[in-house]
């Protein structure tokens, strides 16, 4: 939680709570075997293609990601994972 007055002391805080954050994601990873390196960002990114592949609006995505520009987040959605892309283009083809 931020609580202190100062920008800088504000920032410091946050860096703390991301890196908790962040040893948390560690743990879970080690206690599910999974490899890869969780961290915040992988967690934000797959909530956002989650909520991608379910049809989420776009702006809904960004609001919930609490990002002030909507190309924030399209950053975060730039990269579809090859099977989506495969599928789409499956239905392309099709009609």
């Amino acid at each position: 939680m931020i609580k202190r007055d100062t920008n800088e002391l504000q920032y410091k805080d946050v860096l703390w709570a991301r890196k908790v954050y962040n040893k948390g994601l560690k743990q879970i990873a080690e206690k599910c075997n999974i490899e890869q390196r969780l961290t915040s960002y992988v967690s934000r990114h797959s909530f956002a293609t989650q909520a991608m592949l379910q049809e989420v609006p776009l702006l809904a995505i960004s609001a919930m990601l609490g990002h002030n520009r909507l190309t924030t987040t399209q950053i975060y959605l730039k990269s579809l994972p090859s099977e989506v892309l495969d599928d789409d283009n499956k239905k392309l083809v099709e009609i």
